[in-house]
């Protein structure tokens, strides 16, 4: 009876023992089954390296761990984490990411939390966004690629420096340094003989430019003294300027295209004929009527210088009336006053051809 008592003794003992061992395990590996936990799902195509047990971060604090890590069952290949939160009181946005990060400088994997802005907060059981940041060697590989480059740049002008100065100083260029040299004396020597030439021309030419920077100050102050006529003078060429401006060109261009159209239709009723003018220069009975009359006249004149007496009688102290011929003069008188009559009659018309 009392081995038999033992030996449940030792088995309790052994039980409880192996019960807190497993506890105890999975109390350092982060696991509190007396806790309350919540655990989300994230699905990523590559965990890199992220395990079981390592830890959940929020704003750099450990909130809980990663539970359980196995592919998904319809073999696509992708990777489904299970992780809890042991904070009960804790939320967060549904739409927030679980992001795969590197922890520390060793590469340590954990996922972070990133808080997003749906109003719906994120309930135990659900899938939350998945992204994997760049670890700490590949952030700083970014950093140093640029580096990289101008450093290989760098490496690249310093070698044709080098190149250039070895072409400088071959045998070649040793054999021309000589000419090289001598070659830079005479044209140092040439610019020490252009500079005593110029010395000797500002020399030789000193009063001529003392008279030009005289004639240049008495300029200046003429202009100087000049200011207020030409201040008075610009003042009025911008009131002519102004007038200018002000005056009424579309009124003036209006009127003279208005008496351009009277001078137009005045025109045209001459040429069609219209009006007293217009009748007069187109109409042919005028024109006849006109070399009718001077034809009339011509043998009135004609027949007056033939026949005088029958035009003029002089009856002497009331006795019969006897023939009397014009004088000459009388008749050269009397034509040329018919001939200014033809002549004004024929230049107040224009009879067409």
């Amino acid at each position: 009876m009392n081995t038999l008592r033992s030996e449940f003794k030792v088995g309790v003992l052994a039980v409880a023992g192996i019960v807190l061992l497993v506890l105890g395990v999975n109390y350092l590996k982060g696991f509190n089954p007396l806790s309350r936990s919540k655990n989300f799902y994230a699905v990523y195509d590559n965990v890199s390296g992220l395990a079981t047990g390592n830890p959940v971060l929020i704003n750099g604090f450990q909130v809980g761990q990663i539970r359980r890590i196995e592919f998904l069952p319809d073999g696509s290949g992708h990777l489904l984490v299970e992780f809890s939160v042991n904070h009960p009181d804790l939320t967060f946005a549904k739409n927030s990411v679980a992001m795969i990060h590197s922890s520390d400088l060793f590469g340590t994997k954990a996922i972070r939390i990133e808080q997003g802005d749906a109003q719906e907060l994120a309930m135990p059981g659900d899938t939350l966004i998945d992204n994997i940041e760049d670890d700490i060697a590949a952030q700083v590989q970014k950093q140093i690629e640029p580096l990289q480059r101008k450093t290989t740049d760098l490496i690249k002008g310093v070698e044709k420096v080098i190149e250039n100065i070895e072409s400088i100083f071959n045998s070649e260029a040793t054999d021309k340094l000589p000419a090289a040299l001598e070659s830079m004396e005479r044209t140092v020597n040439s610019l020490e003989r252009t500079a005593a030439n110029l010395d000797s021309t500002v020399a030789e030419n000193r009063t001529n430019f003392r008279l030009v920077m005289s004639n240049v100050e008495r300029l200046t102050g003429t202009l100087r003294a000049s200011s207020g006529d030409l201040t008075n003078a610009i003042e009025n060429f911008s009131d002519v300027s102004d007038s200018l401006a002000n005056i009424e060109f579309a009124a003036t261009m209006a009127r003279a295209n208005e008496a351009l159209t009277h001078v137009s239709q005045i025109t045209k009723d001459l040429t069609e004929g219209e009006g007293s003018l217009g009748k007069l220069l187109k109409s042919d009975s005028l024109h006849d009527g006109l070399v009718a009359t001077n034809m009339e006249l011509q043998l009135l004149l004609d027949d007056l210088q033939l026949n005088p007496w029958k035009y003029v009688q002089v009856s002497v102290f009331g006795g019969k009336r006897s023939k009397s011929e014009l004088s000459k003069k009388d008749l050269q008188r009397l034509k040329g006053l018919i001939q200014e009559e033809l002549e004004a009659a024929e230049g107040g018309s224009s009879p067409n051809p």
